[in-house]
């Protein structure tokens, strides 16, 4: 968990996705996380080929862009069919520029 939470956004938005309850302040949460393993030694982590593949995946600049593309340009369907729209447009366009200067 103190891989997860390092402010108080983190902690804020884990409370907002339902992943954790919180009925602390925000602020005193995130410390909470933060502080738990001090003084501590992990023997074991269990889950470090999965944040070995999560961390790989998002240092991915493929990964980043489509992640951009989703969230800002097709977030809703109304967004979605207006570039499916331009998109034919588009290629309506060329055709028919194409046919054009082809057979004139």
């Amino acid at each position: 968990m103190d891989n997860l939470i390092d402010s108080r956004e983190n902690m804020d938005f884990l409370c907002e996705k339902g992943i954790l309850a919180n009925w602390l302040n925000l602020d005193d949460a995130a410390q909470f996380f933060n502080k738990l393993y001090n003084d501590s030694t992990v023997m074991g982590y269990y889950y470090s080929d999965l944040s070995d593949n999560v961390n790989n995946y998002y240092k991915t600049k493929w990964h980043k862009f489509m992640e951009i593309l989703r969230r800002g340009y097709f977030s809703t369907l109304w967004t979605i069919l207006s570039f499916i729209a331009a998109f034919i447009l588009l290629v309506l366009t060329l055709v028919q520029t194409l046919y054009t200067i082809r057979w004139p």
